[in-house]
């Protein structure tokens, strides 16, 4: 596991895949999964549990790309090739910046909380 990715070679990737093939659920029925497609789904899973998801080409944080609910709509511009995160909450134009996604969505929300009285 690189960089905390794991890869569709991971032993964890090719475990899981073969659990899922043929899972037995709790309603007493079993996965019907297809074998290319189980691999790409567990690799999916893992990386999620992990706080990574695929986007645009490559893993990149959950808080990333995940909206919150209720907050309402925030861009994201990432700055100097990675090196730090700009958020913009659009409803009240509040800017906060982050080495990171979670960095900066802490930082935000705290600011959106101080303009509004929630976040």
């Amino acid at each position: 596991m690189s960089e905390g990715i794991f890869e569709l070679d991971d032993p964890w990737v090719a475990d899981l895949s073969q659990f899922m093939l043929a899972a037995p659920l709790s309603d007493g029925t079993f996965t019907r999964m297809f074998p290319g497609q189980v691999e790409l789904l567990a690799q999916a899973v893992l990386n999620w549990i992990n706080g990574r998801v695929y986007d645009g080409g490559e893993w990149v944080p959950r808080a990333q790309i995940e909206s919150v609910p209720d907050f309402g709509d925030v861009e994201m511009v990432t700055l100097s090739d990675g090196e730090a995160v700009k958020l913009r909450h659009l409803p009240t134009g509040v800017v906060a910046l982050g080495a990171n996604a979670p960095e900066a969505w802490k930082s935000l929300r705290q600011k959106v909380m101080e303009v509004t009285g929630d976040a």
